[in-house]
C-alpha cells in the first residue's frame, strides 16, 4: 500500500496521463493499458475487470467503466481533476471508500454518466451534495451510501433518468418535495437515516417496486407501517393523515377566529404578512372580528397552498407564540392532544 505522499505523486500522475483532450489520447498508442496502470496504483495495486472498455470502430474515446477502490482497505484519493470532462463516453463509475473532502463536483460535467457509485465505507465521510449533482440528467443509478449527508439537494428531482437511489446509513433528516418528480425511481434505500416523515405524495412514485426506510426515528407513517416494504400500505396511511391534518388545520382556524382580540389581529396579519383590503372584505364595516379573521386566515391559506398542512399548522402556532394568544395557544393544544388519542 502507498503512503500519502506517494499516493499524491499517483494521482499527479493520473491528472497528466489520463485526463487529456480526446485528440491527443487516441494518437498515443497503448492507451487504455497505460491508463489501467495508472488506476489501479492510484487504489491499491490489485486488477480489475472493469477499468476501461471502449466501443470498437468509434472513431473517438467512448470510457465506458472506471474504479479506484479498493476491495480491503481504503484508498487515499482526495481529489478529482477537472480534466475528467474530457471523457465523453464514460458511464459508470466506481470512486467509493477514498478519501475526498467534499464531493467531486467535477463529476457532474460527466453528462454521459449512468452509475455513480460514492459509498464511503470505509472511507472520509461526506456531509453534504451540490446542487449541481442535477446536472447529471442520464445518471440511472447512484450509491451515496454510508456517508454524513444531512439533506438530499432540493433539485434532485430533475435527475428524472434516476432508477435506483441507495443513501442507507447517512444522516437525512427529510426528503425535498422535488424528489416526488422521479417518475423512473425504482428502488429506494433510505434505511438508517433521520428521517420522521415521508412525504404524502410518495405514491406518486408509482414505478418504486423495491424501497426500505428501516432504522429511522418516523412518526408519519409510524416503523411499525413501514417494516412491510409495501408502498401501498405507506400511502394509504399518510392519504388518511393528511386528510385528518386538514379537517385539524380547519378547527384551528376557528378557533383563532372566535377567540382573537382586535390588537392580536392586527400583529397576526402583520407576522402572516397578510394585507386586508377592501376588496377581500368588501362590507369591511358590517363584519365582526371573528369574520374578519376567518377570511384573513382562509386567504393566507390559500397564498400558502404550496405548503403541507402540518407545515401551515406549526407555522400558524409559532405566530401564536410569537404575538402572546395564550388562550388560543391552550385550546390549540387541548385540541391537538385529543385528537393524537384517537387511532386511524
Amino acid at each position: 500500500m502507498f503512503g500519502k505522499e506517494t499516493i499524491s505523486e499517483e494521482v499527479k500522475d493520473i491528472t497528466s496521463s489520463l485526463f487529456k483532450k480526446e485528440s491527443e489520447l487516441m494518437e498515443k498508442p497503448g492507451f487504455i493499458k497505460e491508463t489501467s496502470n495508472l488506476l489501479k496504483k492510484a487504489s491499491d495495486g490489485k486488477p480489475s475487470d472493469q477499468i476501461y472498455e471502449t466501443h470498437p470502430g468509434m472513431d473517438t474515446l467512448c470510457t465506458q467503466y472506471a474504479t479506484a477502490t479498493s476491495s480491503s482497505e481504503k484508498n487515499q484519493i482526495q481529489k478529482i481533476p477537472s480534466e475528467i470532462c474530457y471523457l465523453k463516453g464514460i458511464q459508470k463509475l466506481n470512486i467509493s471508500s477514498n478519501q475526498f473532502m467534499y464531493f467531486p463536483v467535477e463529476l457532474c460535467q460527466l453528462q454521459s454518466l449512468k452509475e455513480l457509485n460514492i459509498s464511503q465505507k470505509n472511507g472520509r465521510k461526506l456531509s453534504r451534495l451540490p446542487q449541481e449533482l442535477s446536472k447529471m440528467t442520464q445518471l440511472k443509478g447512484l450509491d451515496i451510501s454510508n456517508n454524513a449527508i444531512r439533506e438530499l439537494p432540493r433539485n434532485i428531482g430533475e435527475m428524472r433518468s434516476l432508477v435506483s437511489l441507495h443513501a442507507y446509513n447517512n444522516q437525512i433528516r427529510y426528503l425535498p418535495p422535488s424528489i416526488l418528480s422521479l417518475k423512473q425511481l425504482q428502488k429506494l434505500n433510505l434505511s438508517g437515516n433521520n428521517l420522521t416523515a415521508l412525504p404524502t405524495g410518495i405514491h406518486n412514485l408509482f414505478s418504486l417496486k423495491d424501497i426500505n426506510f428501516d432504522d429511522n426515528p418516523l412518526l408519519r407513517p409510524p416503523m411499525e407501517i413501514c417494516k412491510g416494504k409495501q408502498l401501498y400500505t405507506i400511502a394509504c396511511y399518510l392519504q388518511r393523515a393528511e386528510e385528518r391534518d386538514e379537517k385539524i388545520l380547519e378547527k384551528i382556524l376557528k378557533i383563532v377566529a372566535n377567540n382573537i382580540t382586535e390588537t392580536n389581529f392586527q400583529y397576526l396579519c402583520q407576522k402572516l404578512h397578510l394585507v386586508i383590503s377592501e376588496i377581500d372584505i368588501p362590507t369591511k364595516s358590517t363584519l365582526s372580528l371573528s369574520e374578519k379573521a376567518q377570511r384573513a386566515l382562509d386567504k393566507w391559506k390559500m397564498e400558502n397552498s404550496n405548503l403541507s398542512t402540518a407545515a401551515l399548522r406549526d407555522h400558524l402556532t409559532r405566530v401564536l407564540t410569537m404575538i402572546g394568544a395564550y388562550e388560543i395557544m391552550d385550546k390549540i393544544t387541548a385540541l391537538q392532544l385529543f385528537a393524537s388519542t384517537i387511532k386511524f
